[in-house]
């Protein structure tokens, strides 16, 4: 089971050291549209569809199993960080029936679908800015976290491990 409650102790001191040794001056509400901004991209960044249906004739090159972990990790923390900054922390953690429900959800395969479930997600994310719906909030962290552990069949291991490198590869 992943170790939400340290991976979003690690996102919140990661973004107060990255703050502050960046001298950044962000008042709440441009602090929470740059997350946002952060989450929309990171997930546009990591979601490549099976197919390539794109303007470019040459066909897009697959991901690295490194580069979607890296990728996912990276969603992760900035959902975190949205968590936190709304102060929905309580919305991503999970109990343990919870978390195995989710996690033995049946893979997205078809490429409709697959499209479906990052629009969803996204949806709810900034359904959940505009209207501060907490459910809406709640439903795109629990379709995140089943897009990487179900979709992507990333391991909580490497997960955590990655969030570690990432921060401690990050600050000074």
């Amino acid at each position: 089971m992943l170790d939400i409650t340290q991976l979003l102790q690690d996102t919140i001191y990661f973004d107060n050291q990255i703050i502050e040794q960046r001298d950044l001056l962000l008042g709440p509400e441009s602090h929470l549209k740059e997350i946002l901004v952060h989450c929309d991209r990171s997930l546009a960044n990591l979601y490549q569809p099976a197919i390539s249906y794109d303007l470019s004739k040459t066909p897009a090159v697959p991901l690295s199993d490194h580069q979607i972990l890296e990728r996912y990790v990276a969603v992760l923390h900035w959902f975190l960080l949205f968590s936190a900054q709304k102060q929905w922390t309580h919305l991503v953690v999970m109990d343990e029936d919870s978390y195995h429900k989710l996690i033995q959800a049946k893979p997205v395969s078809k490429l409709a679908d697959q499209d479906q479930q990052y629009l969803t997600i996204k949806h709810f994310l900034f359904t959940s800015y505009y209207t501060h719906r907490q459910a809406d909030f709640r439903h795109a962290w629990r379709l995140l976290i089943k897009y990487g552990l179900v979709d992507l069949k990333l391991s909580t291991d490497a997960i955590m491990q990655e969030h570690e490198r990432l921060i401690k590869e990050n600050i000074r």
